[in-house]
């Protein structure tokens, strides 16, 4: 991803913003995190990722796919809790993802799938 800083209309932009892949899956996941009945992030076998998500294991859970030069889509591998409603959360989930990277990234999320891949306690 590369966008402008700091240029007015009709210049040329000083430089270049680079941002990793799993600084990306980060922000999703860590806006995942933050909608109740969301246990924890897995990886797409299943397996849990220990919470709370330290900086190298905070991309984990999360596939991305660059949609043409500003579009994104995400699967998101989660475990929930016993709870939870599911329609409920899918909309908050994807909606509070969405934000996260268009509020960050100026990215527009075209496609956020969620994976329920445990119940937490069971």
């Amino acid at each position: 991803m590369s966008t402008s800083l700091l240029n007015q209309p009709g210049e040329q932009p000083p430089g270049r913003v680079r941002v990793a892949s799993e600084v990306v899956a980060s922000i999703a996941a860590l806006a995942a995190q933050e909608v109740v009945g969301i246990a924890a992030m897995c990886e797409p076998a299943g397996v849990n990722v220990s919470l709370p998500l330290h900086r190298q294991h905070a991309h984990r859970g999360v596939k991305l796919q660059m949609v043409g030069d500003t579009g994104i889509k995400l699967d998101l591998y989660v475990a929930i809790t016993p709870q939870a409603s599911i329609t409920q959360l899918a909309d908050q989930l994807q909606h509070k993802v969405a934000h996260a990277i268009h509020s960050m990234l100026g990215l527009d999320a075209v496609e956020i799938n969620l994976h329920i891949a445990e119940i937490e306690g069971d």
